[in-house]
């Protein structure tokens, strides 16, 4: 006569009421622990954080050698992060907004040569084109996985418009920054 199996491999039902009763008790710790939330229309848009770019681009102006212009953003633009990175051997100043339309613009500027502003925010961008932005010529570079780059020599200092944002938004950041007067170098 043979021998009954082991409790352990009759069935798969005592393990799925084990996993359900773990889940039940994961879900209850994350409810209590209050790091998941229920929304059944889909994810909100959380608060921007806040950023004076501003004052971050007078400490930037004083700290790098190189002119650092402010640009007049739009009505509605929220000025959301900034910092100064290591960029093609030397450095660069970065400073993002959030739009009316809840998309990022960026600005960079730097003293590094024009052609290696293509390779901002990493992704190659072998096309080149060129677009006139009030009076001036930028160049604009682009690839298949990676967002356009417009960048403009201003003598003084590269500088270079990116983001995720509409063209509109792209070329009023860069009519801005080109009319924006170098801020002051004080030490």
């Amino acid at each position: 006569m043979a021998e009954p199996k082991p409790r352990i491999l009759q069935g798969n039902r005592d393990m799925v009421w084990s996993l359900v009763i773990l889940m039940a008790i994961c879900a209850a710790f994350a409810g209590i622990a209050g790091l998941c939330t229920f929304s059944p229309s889909g994810p909100q848009p959380g608060p921007i954080p806040e950023f004076d770019a501003e004052a971050s681009l007078r400490q930037d102006a004083r700290s790098l050698d190189f002119a650092i212009r402010s640009p007049e953003v739009p009505d509605g633009w929220t000025s959301n992060s900034g910092r100064v990175e290591s960029f093609a051997g030397t450095s660069s100043s970065h400073v993002g907004w959030v739009t009316g339309e809840r998309s990022f613009v960026e600005l960079v500027q730097t003293d590094a040569p024009l052609e290696d502003l293509r390779r901002v925010g990493g992704g190659p961008r072998p096309s080149m084109s060129m677009i006139p932005v009030a009076g001036r010529e930028w160049t604009v570079f682009t690839g298949d996985d990676a967002r356009p780059v417009w960048a403009v020599d201003l003598g003084d200092a590269r500088v270079a418009v990116t983001g995720s944002a509409a063209t509109s938004d792209l070329e009023a950041l860069a009519a801005a920054v080109q009319d924006a007067e170098p801020l002051p170098r004080e030490r």
